[in-house]
């Protein structure tokens, strides 16, 4: 089964089987959609739940991104299977990351959409929710390297369903599902300068402003809610 196939397989599977669990409000990017064949989404990373989340936001748009994973994922037989039914692009950490690196380009000119968490870590501080952590330079650098265009994403609730300190998500069908709110820019970051420090920050300070729309969303259905 080609990895796209599977993963609107999978993108259908994990919406049911994460219905009890959480809610999902999604929009932005259409016009991005319509108009961008290919390109890379970065996204903040603050929860395991993101991928999964991922994987049913992006359902919407009929987009199936790649996934640059820790080559011991799709090594490891209990994980495996899924990360190469979803085509993941293997990253060795201790060999440098020139083999996924030239993968993801050559995914990218190929028509097929790359997703990245620069953060590499799971980042959520409930004092400074909408902040980011250190993020790596390489979306500066394969966007560069394929001159494709990068679409910045912000993503908050996911926490909610899977916090980072506990080995599973809340799995209680009884209790309040938690929202996964998402909002994805309508234009492709505008990178200026050539140093890829500034230019990875320059798609995280999108991927914020993202992100401040999410809370802002959030906000006003609280406030609906509250006074319904």
């Amino acid at each position: 089964m080609r990895p796209e196939r599977a993963l609107a397989w999978l993108a259908r599977l994990a919406r049911v089987l994460s219905w009890p669990f959480a809610r999902f409000d999604v929009d932005g990017g259409d016009a991005m959609n319509d108009s961008v064949e290919t390109g890379i989404i970065v996204v903040d990373h603050r929860s395991l739940f993101d991928v999964v989340a991922g994987l049913i936001i992006f359902h919407k748009y009929h987009r199936y991104p790649r996934l640059l994973i820790e080559k011991k994922y799709v090594d490891s037989k209990w994980t495996a299977p899924f990360a190469r039914a979803i085509g993941a692009i293997p990253v060795d950490r201790a060999a440098g990351h020139g083999e996924a690196f030239a993968a993801a380009v050559t995914a990218l000119h190929s028509g097929i959409t790359i997703l990245l968490l620069p953060e590499g870590r799971i980042r959520y501080d409930p004092d400074r929710p909408l902040a980011t952590g250190k993020a790596a330079t390489g979306v500066s650098r394969l966007a560069e390297a394929s001159g494709m265009p990068v679409i910045a994403a912000g993503m908050i609730g996911t926490e909610q369903v899977w916090p980072g300190s506990r080995y599973l998500p809340y799995l209680n069908p009884f209790r309040r599902r938690p929202w996964v709110t998402c909002r994805i820019s309508d234009r492709p970051v505008a990178f200026t300068g050539t140093d890829h420090h500034e230019r990875t920050e320059q798609a995280m300070a999108d991927v914020r402003r993202m992100m401040a729309e999410c809370a802002a969303v959030a906000e006003r259905r609280d406030q609906r809610a509250l006074a319904a």
